[in-house]
């Protein structure tokens, strides 16, 4: 499980890292670089304009047998980390709206499932203006702070508008 003792320390301008989070970063960076470089390639040349990214993880509910099930034919899924149960969901032909509604029935569904505690970020990269590698660490960066402040139960986006709390579900 993710530690997150490296709270105070960035609050005093540190950038010293748990080991765990330093990890992540890098499994994402290593399993999507080359597939956001192929949807970057279509956004630029072939007029392909909308894409979302879902990162989540389940505390109690092992989402290696759900999400395949849920997921479209497009979505391209990314285990991340399997033993703290971290996944990557991009969805094609999907805006920030659609994101946050296939993220918002995702987490119904965790919870259906018995989860208590699941945490999501939702991006939009659009146009790709940021590099590929701004997007994937916008998304750690969000996930590893919303971990640490236990904000569970909760859709948040990467940027924009929408970096607050878009969806809310209600303790049982």
């Amino acid at each position: 499980m993710f530690s997150y003792e490296g709270e105070k320390r960035r609050s005093n301008s540190d950038l010293t890292f748990p080991e765990d989070e330093v990890k992540l970063a890098k499994a994402m960076m290593d399993e999507l670089k080359t597939t956001m470089e192929f949807f970057h390639y279509l956004m630029n040349h072939r007029g392909e304009s909308s894409l979302a990214m879902i990162l989540l993880s389940s505390d109690d509910v092992k989402l290696d047998h759900l999400l395949p099930k849920w997921k479209r034919q497009s979505d391209v899924l990314f285990e991340l980390d399997k033993a703290n149960n971290v996944y990557v969901i991009i969805c094609q032909s999907t805006d920030s709206h659609g994101g946050k509604q296939f993220a918002e029935i995702i987490m119904s569904n965790i919870r259906l499932h018995g989860d208590s505690d699941t945490y999501c970020v939702v991006s939009e990269p659009g146009t790709m203006r940021s590099s590929i590698q701004e997007v994937i660490f916008e998304m750690v960066e969000k996930y590893i702070v919303i971990k640490e402040d236990k904000k569970a139960n909760q859709v948040f986006f990467t940027s924009g508008e929408n970096t607050n709390i878009i969806y809310h579900t209600d303790k049982i």
